[in-house]
């Protein structure tokens, strides 16, 4: 995402981490958090920022990121274990 948007790594991660407290709040840790949970922070929380941040081609973007988190999912399952 950072390379899409033209910011930094850290810059792309805090956006992430940010959306992720906004969708789920700021209570649930990190390794509980689940493809569901991701998707839709995804889908709407990172949605909503990219857009206020005016990013150009947010659908595609998010659309990227997607498929990126479906592709990578087992990752996810193995890393929650």
């Amino acid at each position: 995402m950072a390379q899409k948007i033209n910011i930094s790594p850290p810059a792309a991660r805090g956006l992430i981490k940010l959306s992720i407290k906004d969708e789920l709040g700021p209570f649930k840790p990190y390794n509980q958090i689940d493809f569901e949970d991701l998707k839709k922070t995804f889908e709407n929380s990172l949605k909503r920022r990219l857009i206020k941040l005016e990013v150009q081609e947010c659908e595609s973007i998010l659309d990227y990121i997607i498929d990126e988190l479906t592709l990578n999912q087992s990752l996810i399952t193995i890393g929650g274990v």
